[in-house]
């Protein structure tokens, strides 16, 4: 064993990891329960400020993720839709969840959220607007303990700032114990946060096809989301979106920019959405 320091503070003794150990580091998520999982989409289309756009699109991106979903194993009705909720109602719609029965048997929980956003991942509502951080840690097992130890993966279509990528040109052509204690877990364990864009960049939507974003990761969940692992599956809607490019001639400042999603995850186990019966 070591010591291990910390901030200039000596911590406890940390061991080095044994075969077994490492083996447990490759375990899967179990994605047998009674249900596949429970679903939130916020479509936020409408907005009560004037200055904000209203996202046309974004109710063909739910009704594609919707789609994609039961494709994976979700019942209709653990799919829950809410349209043009404000910031306040979307944030205490999820900090109603720690109030669901602590046994439900589920295999993992998805949220989905379709909006404006800006800089420091602010998330608008019809009216008003939160941080998402303020969403996230709604689902933390000491506030949600149903979800404790169940995968938690957030989708988020959403600008984060108006900064534009132009891109760059490629030079080339190609169980324990019940006597002992139980372990703890980190707060923000089980989670992976999907965002359609890169910090700091937009996200783009077409007024009648949908986001660039969604649409690409409703489709290769509905063609492949029983076939690969979730980030063998993420990083495939990551090459696809990267590879667009949009065209504006009336705006030269955004023709010919580039959008890349960016994955964030905390999962503690390989996840792979088995086919059910």
């Amino acid at each position: 064993m070591d010591t291990v320091n910390v901030n200039g503070s000596t911590c406890a003794q940390f061991d080095l990891p044994t075969e077994e150990d490492l083996m447990k580091c490759f375990e899967k998520y179990d994605m047998t329960h009674e249900k596949r999982g429970v679903a939130y989409i916020f479509n936020v289309k409408n907005f009560s400020d004037p200055r904000l756009e209203t996202r046309h699109g974004s109710s063909k991106d739910t009704k594609h993720f919707k789609k994609a979903l039961e494709n994976l194993g979700f019942h209709e009705d653990d799919i829950n839709v809410f349209t043009d909720f404000t910031a306040k109602e979307m944030l205490g719609t999820l900090e109603d969840l720690g109030q669901i029965d602590p046994k439900i048997n589920i295999d993992c929980f998805i949220c989905a959220i379709l909006s404006h956003g800006k800089g420091n991942d602010i998330i608008r509502g019809y009216e008003g607007e939160v941080e998402l951080d303020e969403l996230l840690s709604c689902l933390r097992p000491d506030r949600c303990p149903s979800l404790t130890g169940i995968p938690k993966l957030i989708f988020i279509e959403a600008c984060r700032g108006s900064k534009i990528d132009d891109g760059v040109e490629r030079k080339d052509a190609e169980e324990e114990e019940s006597e002992r204690k139980p372990p703890k877990i980190p707060i923000m364990a089980d989670m992976l946060v999907f965002h359609s864009s890169s910090d700091k960049y937009p996200s783009v939507i077409h007024k009648r096809k949908g986001s660039w974003f969604m649409q690409t990761l409703s489709k290769v969940l509905v063609k492949y989301g029983t076939e690969y692992e979730i980030m063998k599956l993420l990083t495939a809607v990551c090459k696809r979106v990267g590879s667009l490019e949009l065209r504006k001639l009336d705006n030269l400042e955004y023709d010919s920019c580039k959008q890349m999603p960016q994955i964030m995850s905390t999962l503690l186990k390989r996840l792979k959405f088995e086919p059910r019966n």
